[in-house]
């Protein structure tokens, strides 16, 4: 499908809910962060996800739940966040301007999955921003553990850099939960140190690691203390501090309005010379791309060039392969 054609589509169905502008501003941002993160991700298929919350529950508000000078709670109450980004992104850069800093979070809401898109535009107006999401239960074992517990708690990183904005977007376990899923649909092994079997020790075999329950018995980034460090902060961040359940609370069977997460814009131009900061960000990624690369490996990138080159090839005329099954949700 031509981007033209999918944008249009998108608009006539976010402006249902929306405003036209709000449709408009979101249309594009999920287009351009489909772009980047595919095919690793759907990024559509996930708010095509939310857009069918919104319809299912036409009687559903989007509500402020705690409103101070610097941090906004929404309750999404069963609704799907996405469609309320850019009235979140507005706020937030708004407060940011005016404090330095902002926060906002998420909860009771359908899913929030797709981080990039959330510190994609924030990034793109000049803002640091940060963004995590509760990716439990039962997802990723306490260090030395034998059984998952806690989140796969993915993070995401958003910034201006020397050639546009710089999105980073990871699983704080070794590999995501659809890496697992999709190995042992597949009859595929996993990667070495991703993941341990029902006695704690290191598996290859998915099915030995995956129960038919859902169960996940994925290791904490690195399989170390300090993957597994990070890991559990996010957990708390992302349930106890914001009001959400924590994955320990939460029903095994997965109920998306269980899970929290919450964004944090930072203004660059009020913590530092913005001439410093590109100085400093631009000298930094020559460094690193001019570095010579190990032998027999490719050449040394910053992290988020990948896919913002994939960025730059968009264009209101480049083909969009999407599944047959997210053109019929589109349809």
């Amino acid at each position: 499908m031509k981007v033209r054609n999918l944008r249009e589509k998108l608009i006539t169905s976010f402006s249902r809910f929306i405003s036209q502008d709000e449709a408009t501003n979101l249309a594009q941002e999920v287009i351009e962060a489909h772009v980047r993160k595919a095919p690793r991700s759907n990024i559509l298929d996930e708010v095509l996800g939310d857009l069918a919350a919104w319809q299912s529950k036409p009687e559903a508000k989007w509500e402020v739940a705690l409103q101070l000078p610097g941090y906004t709670a929404y309750n999404g109450n069963g609704l799907g966040p996405m469609l309320k980004l850019p009235e979140i992104q507005k706020t937030l850069i708004r407060q940011a301007r005016q404090n330095g800093i902002a926060m906002a979070s998420v909860t009771n809401a359908k899913a929030f999955h797709a981080l990039h898109i959330w510190v994609q535009g924030l990034a793109k107006q000049g803002l640091f921003a940060i963004a995590s999401y509760n990716g439990g239960p039962d997802g990723v074992i306490p260090l030395n553990g034998t059984t998952g517990l806690l989140g796969t708690n993915p993070i995401a990183f958003g910034f201006p850099g020397d050639k546009g904005d710089i999105c980073i977007d990871m699983a704080t376990s070794e590999i995501p939960y659809f890496h697992i899923v999709d190995a042992k649909k597949k009859g595929e092994g996993l990667p070495p140190n991703a993941a341990v079997d029902a006695s704690g020790n290191l598996t290859t075999n998915a099915s030995k690691a995956l129960t038919d329950a859902g169960v996940s018995n994925l290791t904490p980034m690195g399989n170390t203390y300090k993957g597994y460090n990070l890991v559990y902060a996010l957990e708390v961040m992302t349930s106890a501090l914001i009001g959400a359940k924590i994955s320990a609370m939460q029903d095994p069977g997965y109920v998306a309005e269980e899970h929290g997460g919450f964004i944090i814009a930072i203004s660059i131009d009020a913590l530092t010379n913005r001439k410093l900061y590109d100085e400093a960000v631009r000298t930094q990624n020559e460094e690193i791309r001019a570095q010579k690369p190990r032998k027999g490996t490719p050449p040394i990138i910053v992290p988020g060039d990948t896919n913002l080159a994939r960025k730059m090839q968009l264009s209101e005329d480049m083909d969009i392969d999407l599944p047959e099954s997210t053109l019929k949700k589109l349809a």
